[in-house]
């Protein structure tokens, strides 16, 4: 940033903070939503700032500048003292164009789909290899699409419309009728999520149910909302299902089935390879109609919430199915016995890859029962109503320092850590690759043998906490910055350097995302 005219009191103001403060580590930034100044650093440089009288005076010139940013010349490749002395460097000229169109393909294989319809206009070369539909997976419509009808219209006047692969119908600032999805029955979709903030009054469940029914994945959700246009659909959508179907993934959530025949269910689904019901509504006949016909191999994820007392499925007909499940979620107290027959038959026969118990009692389980099960599934959940016993919590964390642990990816909520040794803690832990927890009580030894062992070599890919509610949903959970963690303050920079770069993947908040300080320390 060239530093003339009025910008030089922000590089002065700056200068004394970093010189007479000693806050070498800054980063201020000003929010164009909130009008704030954000500011990125260590807990010490925090405190020092904020605390001077440069903090406020950055925070008037940045609000003073923002209207003035087109005054701000940006170069280039240049060192900033480089930029205050000389006129930008001007690199060499390079033909792209004569790259193998492999190399760039695997290069365009990084970019997202806006970056992508930038690439359509630089040559007919890289508008070849761009073009391949492999790159668009999971291009959606544009977010200006939904909010007026003539955008609308015209994105899918242009030939950039074809390549839409994923449809997500939610919600639209107009009212859609047969004209509008016509224009979809040409696209080519893979993917249909539909939910009840949008209106379909208007538009056929016939059209609609072919629409669903030409795509690969589909996911219905909130019907619980409007039941008769969604319980109308759904008749319509498996009626087509069992005369023929592309959809290999259907995922339906807070759904009522109790009005399909299970005779229909049972066609319907036969080819799936994916099936997931989170809050359904259905009856046992139409559960075993379902897994009489699904097949073996296939993938089913059970999500049930009995914390309201509201029982919209029959769980004592899981017993019959639960072998076949490939990922479990449980929310709430099961009936007397219930928990303990379900651990029996995932001892004996597990499919699963998923769990998830939350606000659950497992206080009555045998620990090495608990153990057993919980350590045969690659993703663990868990957040229980009664904290889990010493034993129990000292039995599965030894069981994923065994070799046989299949667990890979961890969350555990609300629970007291401290009771586990740091040895023990510390190895099972770094045997996993993620391990996030939230409101859980650790040591402060428990925090500096889990970053020893750490940076002398891991299996951890991903480590952190997160904060707020931990309601059961899938986008509930905000996580935190590593910075956050409780006692990591106190571990030696130097072993703390070793271990985050053993990590494929690191998030550092530094103060910017909550307004909880960072706790790291400048020399960390």
């Amino acid at each position: 940033m060239n530093n003339n005219s009025s910008y030089g009191g922000l590089h002065v103001e700056a200068r004394i903070l970093v010189e007479e403060h000693q806050t070498p580590l800054l980063c201020f930034y000003l929010d164009k939503e909130s009008n704030e100044m954000k500011l990125i650093a260590d807990s010490e440089s925090q405190r020092k700032v904020k605390e001077s009288e440069q903090f406020e005076k950055l925070e008037f010139m940045l609000k003073c500048t923002l209207n003035e940013k087109k005054k701000l010349t940006f170069y280039d490749d240049c060192t900033l003292d480089q930029c205050n002395q000389q006129d930008p460097i001007l690199l060499p000229l390079v033909c792209y164009d004569r790259l193998p169109t492999e190399i760039l393909k695997a290069v365009f294989e990084f970019l997202g789909p806006e970056d992508l319809k930038t690439l359509l206009l630089v040559s007919k070369t890289w508008k070849s290899v761009a073009d391949n539909p492999l790159l668009w997976t999971g291009f959606g419509l544009p977010r200006k699409c939904r909010n007026s009808k003539e955008l609308f219209q015209e994105f899918f006047e242009g030939s950039l419309s074809l390549k839409l692969q994923y449809l997500e119908l939610g919600q639209f600032d107009f009212k859609f009728d047969d004209h509008y999805f016509e224009r979809f029955m040409a696209l080519s979709l893979s993917c249909i999520k539909i939910t009840t903030d949008i209106d379909l009054s208007n538009v056929s469940n016939e059209l609609l149910a072919t629409l669903v029914n030409n795509c690969k994945v589909c996911s219905i959700s909130d019907a619980f909302l409007v039941p008769k246009k969604f319980g109308a659909l759904l008749k319509v959508l498996f009626k087509k299902m069992c005369m023929g179907t592309k959809i290999k993934s259907l995922k339906l959530e807070q759904t009522e089935l109790t009005s399909i025949p299970p005779d229909v269910l049972s066609e319907a689904c036969k080819n799936l390879t994916s099936i997931s019901f989170d809050y359904v509504e259905i009856s046992s006949d139409q559960i075993k109609a379902i897994f009489k016909s699904l097949k073996m191999d296939a993938n089913v994820l059970i999500k049930i919430d009995e914390s309201d007392g509201i029982n919209t499925f029959d769980i004592e007909r899981l017993d019959s199915i639960f072998d076949r499940l490939t990922g479990f979620s449980f929310y709430g107290e099961p009936l007397d016995g219930q928990l303990r027959r379900w651990m029996d038959i995932l001892d004996n026969s597990c499919k699963l890859k998923n769990l998830e118990l939350l606000e659950v009692d497992v206080r009555q389980i045998p620990p090495q029962l608990l153990a057993r099960v919980m350590t045969k599934v690659e993703r663990l959940n868990l957040s229980f109503s009664e904290g889990a016993s010493p034993q129990q919590l000292k039995e599965v964390f030894k069981r994923i320092v065994k070799s046989d642990s299949k667990v890979k990816h961890i969350e555990l909520d609300s629970m007291n850590l401290r009771l586990i040794s740091p040895e023990l803690f510390a190895e099972a832990v770094n045997k996993l690759e993620s391990f996030y927890y939230g409101s859980c009580k650790v040591s402060e030894s428990q925090v500096l043998e889990m970053f020893r062992i750490m940076s002398l070599g891991t299996n951890l890919k991903k480590l952190g906490t997160y904060y707020g509610d931990k309601e059961y949903e899938e986008t509930s959970l905000e996580t935190m910055g590593m910075d956050k963690m409780e006692h990591i303050e106190l571990v030696e920079p130097e072993i703390l350097a070793k271990a985050v770069n053993n990590l494929e993947s690191l998030q550092l908040d530094l103060g910017a995302s909550t307004k909880e300080s960072s706790r790291l320390t400048l020399t960390q």
